[in-house]
């Protein structure tokens, strides 16, 4: 439900270069509250390093439920391709 703020980044990334194509990978940790509280590029080999920065950015707005048993690391990926 939350990866139109994610598409946002790509489309950005899209008008100044329409065969951006890659992988954007996120390593995130959730917070006792559910919230996010670290977001870092991962090992992204998505050549914009701009929507790299936007979609790692987009992670600190996310919240999940509140984990079970303390805090939970998570690496993400995002695989983004122009539309055909």
């Amino acid at each position: 439900q939350n990866f139109g703020r994610f598409k946002l980044c790509y489309e950005n990334g899209l008008r100044t270069s329409p065969n951006l194509q890659g992988r954007v990978a996120v390593n995130f940790v959730i917070g006792r509250d559910g919230e996010v509280s670290q977001a870092q590029s991962g090992g992204s080999d998505l050549p914009d390093p701009g929507v790299v920065s936007c979609v790692v950015r987009a992670f600190y707005g996310l919240s999940f439920p509140h984990p079970e048993s303390g805090i939970v690391t998570v690496s993400y990926p995002i695989v983004f391709s122009p539309a055909s």
